[in-house]
């Protein structure tokens, strides 16, 4: 009976034995599938990029500019930020709504009578330059709409339906438009006379013009800016400045440039000496880097800060909404290949990144052009060999372990 009894505790033990040894098996796959996952590697292609060496500052902008009277329903007859001169009729005054909805008809009537006109004149030209002309308004249509650039829409809708008159004019798919502008032109008589008798508004003086919602939202002075020192200039921007006035028209800048008046701490105004021009820009109004003259750096030592003046000779409709603002101020750029900075390493003293050569890793060195805390620009004319090795679409390694030069990815 003993003998009975042990066979079944043998096999028990020789299953329990299995039983572990699976279980290490299995823990020593997953310990090598944490290794293999664990050594993962991320790349990111070495691109072109222009980076800035710049100071973010708040400031007030200040324009030449003269008030335009006038309130009540208005509508508007130029765009803001158009060039307007001496008796130009910038609005009309609506007595009631039906007059603007008016008003919009005859600009699409206008539009109208015009692109049909132009459609007529494709005499001459050869088939394949307007089916050319054709294919590219469509392209830039589809490229307004794909950019959400919806300001350029009209402009683009109008240049394909133009395009495509004129194929349909040259092919014989369409005769000519006589008729239909005939029709189009004595609605727009009839709606023009209507509105001819309403009160306008014009310019009186040559200019800039502004529409109220799209003139600064603040009341500056000119001459007080420019005569404030610097404790004063300060003073001003703490306190604020009135707000504009609502009972008006808009207004119309006089100038063809704009200031920039901000104060700064002393050691940002050393970044300026020696300095004559920059870039300015506003991040979410005015995105594009402007050329800017430095007029003005006053230093205050014993307040420890500097008043500095810039002068952009840029106006459109998105400066002079201009009030006060933070404004991005670049003194110096650089263009060359950009590098994520995580990829730095330094190996015998020298700076370098790890790229990726088919599969293998090759540490190349690099030289700094300029850096902030995230990239690294460096000199685009890399070359094998010299101290600055890594050229443009380098696959550079952001992200990995154990990483040697010469070793297998």
């Amino acid at each position: 009976m003993a003998r009975m009894n042990s066979r079944p505790t043998a096999a028990r033990v020789l299953r329990g034995a299995g039983i572990v040894l699976l279980a290490l098996v299995s823990l020593y796959v997953v310990i090598q599938f944490f290794v293999i996952f664990d050594q993962s590697y991320k790349t990111e292609t070495a691109i072109a990029y222009t980076m800035a060496d710049s100071v973010t500052l708040e400031g007030v902008a200040a324009f030449d500019a003269v008030t335009v009277v006038g309130e009540g329903n208005l509508g508007y007859l130029v765009q803001d930020g158009e060039r307007v001169t001496n008796g130009t009729v910038v609005a009309e005054c609506y007595t009631d709504d039906t007059q603007g909805l008016l008003r919009e008809r005859l600009d699409r009537l206008g539009r109208s009578i015009e692109l049909l006109s132009k459609s007529q004149n494709s005499t001459g030209t050869d088939l394949s330059v307007l089916t050319n002309q054709t294919k590219q308004a469509l392209y830039n249509l589809l490229d307004k709409l794909d950019t959400a650039q919806y300001s350029g829409i009209t402009e683009a809708e109008d240049e394909f339906l133009l395009a495509q008159n004129r194929l349909q004019v040259s092919t014989g798919q369409t005769g000519d438009f006589a008729q239909t502008i005939g029709a189009l032109q004595a609605e727009y008589d009839e709606l023009s006379a209507q509105l001819g008798a309403l009160q306008t508004i014009t310019a009186t003086t040559n200019g800039y013009f502004s529409s109220t919602e799209a003139a600064p939202p603040i009341q500056t002075d000119p001459q007080a800016l420019s005569d404030a020192t610097p404790v004063q200039l300060q003073e001003m921007l703490t306190d604020g400045f009135p707000a504009a006035e609502t009972d008006r028209a808009g207004q119309i800048a006089t100038g063809f440039s704009w200031k920039f008046y901000t104060v700064c701490d002393l050691e940002t105004a050393d970044r300026f000496d020696g300095v004559t021009s920059v870039k300015i820009s506003v991040p979410g109004k005015q995105n594009t880097p402007l050329s800017a003259t430095v007029l003005e750096v006053t230093r205050d030592e014993e307040a420890g800060v500097a008043k500095l003046v810039l002068e952009c000779q840029t106006i459109n409709a998105e400066i002079l909404s201009f009030g006060v603002e933070n404004a991005q101020i670049d003194l110096k750029t650089y263009e060359g290949i950009r590098i994520d900075k995580s990829a730095l390493h330094i190996v015998n003293g020298a700076r370098g990144v790890y790229v990726k050569y088919g599969n293998l890793q090759r540490f190349l060195k690099i030289t700094t052009l300029y850096e902030d805390e995230n990239y690294i620009l460096i000199p685009a004319d890399g070359e094998i060999g010299t101290d600055n090795e890594v050229r443009l679409y380098d696959e550079i390694i952001v992200q990995g372990t154990n990483l040697q030069d010469g070793k297998l990815l």
